[in-house]
């Protein structure tokens, strides 16, 4: 999980840790705490909780609540 996310340093982020959600831009890792900054919010996030991660859709990208999976239904 760190090399994914330090992989994604600079970027924007959503990330879901047990029953919470949070997401923001990746600040920086410091020994086992993600460090996400939002809205002029810090969070702090222990590593080992988060359970997902994925990428945050730009504001013009069309969300959905699979998005990234093909859809089986024929159009």
């Amino acid at each position: 999980m760190r090399e994914i996310l330090e992989s994604r340093i600079g970027k924007e982020i959503e990330l879901s840790f047990g029953a919470g959600a949070v997401s923001g831009k990746i600040l920086q890792i410091e020994d086992d705490i993600l460090h996400l900054e939002k809205d002029d919010q810090k969070f702090f996030v222990r590593i080992e909780k988060i359970v997902a991660i994925w990428d945050s859709k730009e504001k013009n990208e069309k969300k959905g609540k699979f998005s990234g999976f093909a859809s089986s239904q024929s159009e």
